[in-house]
């Protein structure tokens, strides 16, 4: 347990089964009707595998050089270049014009795809016939050349500029995270040569790296959708059951139903050990719930009539400490369930990307 509660609340995720993303969204199912409490249901289908672009190593904004990601230079970019000889300093900007060449002096030098570090080499054997013992340092003051353009319901809408290798969920966090009605699960990616790609962004998170995975290149457009109308209310299910995700919430709905339409708890499932998450993450309710007397014979005083925005939690191992744990993976809880809380506080999402 407290090997466990060390991890980052992603990897955290991965133990409890949480499936990733998948190019169409969660199913929603039907709620099962009240009276078929504790009925059996249809082994679920396996999980759609992931369908993400590629993981590049390079692309038109960044070059991996040494396993290090580095900004590729380009037109429309604003360079800070500064010359040391001896004692004398000499500093400019110096924008990229559109040939992708830098004017320094009498000079010129060509630095469009190239990293920092190579335009202060190619800079300094331009200069070097009447420059000696020159040092060049480059470094980029304004960042223009690249673009991904943020539509639908995100808090800021705009074209924003790639700084070098950037995630999705990179470029949510710098748009001010998604509003209150957002559909996480159906975000649009458009390329610029036209391949498009449906992001279940709740999956994708719970996939812990998995998400750093979806890597934007310039000219990328973002669509987040929003909700149908009928999908203010649900509840999570996190873990060991066949298939995690939301579920549409309708009054009186149990913990066995909401356990029937996710196929049941999986073989590692420690069911003495499931918990119902309720209310304000920060300070939540930890309901006990013995899942284990309801999939036999239902016992109503274990199977509890769930609530809006509920997280059913079916762990693998026993949790000793479900304070310290809710606590572990906060973060990560508080950014998959942020367009179905009710309360508008919950933007946490660049603590989860740190």
């Amino acid at each position: 347990m407290n090997r466990l509660l060390r991890l980052w609340p992603f990897l955290f995720l991965l133990p409890l089964g949480v499936v990733g993303c998948a190019p169409v969204g969660f199913p929603i199912h039907p709620p099962t009707a009240p009276g078929t409490a504790g009925a059996p249901s249809p082994p679920a289908e396996a999980a759609e595998p992931l369908v993400l672009p590629s993981l590049v190593a390079e692309n038109r904004t960044f070059v991996t050089i040494d396993g290090v990601p580095r900004y590729r230079i380009g037109a429309g970019d604003v360079l800070d270049i500064t010359l040391t000889r001896e004692l004398a300093l000499d500093k400019m900007s110096a924008a990229v014009r559109p040939n992708g060449r830098v004017t320094i002096g009498f000079f010129e030098a060509a630095v469009a795809g190239l990293t920092t570090d190579q335009a202060e080499a190619e800079i300094g054997r331009v200069l070097a016939a009447t420059h000696r013992q020159l040092t060049v340092e480059v470094t980029v003051k304004e960042y223009a050349s690249k673009t991904v353009s943020v539509l639908g319901e995100v808090q800021k809408l705009g074209v924003y500029p790639l700084k070098g290798m950037t995630n999705l969920v990179d470029l949510l966090a710098e748009a001010g995270g998604l509003t209150a009605n957002a559909d996480s699960r159906a975000i649009r990616l458009l390329r610029r040569e036209g391949d498009s790609y449906t992001i279940n962004l709740f999956r994708l998170v719970s996939e812990g790296q998995r998400f750093r995975e979806l890597i934007l290149d310039a000219g990328d457009v973002v669509f987040v959708p929003s909700r149908a109308p009928d999908e203010q209310r649900k509840v999570f299910v996190l873990g060991e059951v066949k298939s995690p995700g939301v579920y549409p919430f309708t009054p009186n709905i149990r913990v066995s139903q909401i356990l029937a339409m996710a196929g049941g708890p999986t073989s590692s499932a420690v069911l003495e050990s499931v918990r119902v998450v309720r209310g304000d993450l920060r300070s939540p309710q930890i309901v006990e719930v013995f899942a284990g007397s309801f999939t036999g014979a239902p016992d109503r005083s274990q199977d509890i009539v769930l609530q809006t925005n509920d997280l059913i939690v079916f762990p693998r191992s026993r949790i000793g400490d479900w304070n310290a744990f809710i606590a572990q993976i906060r973060p990560t809880l508080e950014f998959l369930t942020l367009p179905l809380q009710s309360v508008s506080n919950y933007f946490l999402l660049k603590e989860l990307v740190k």
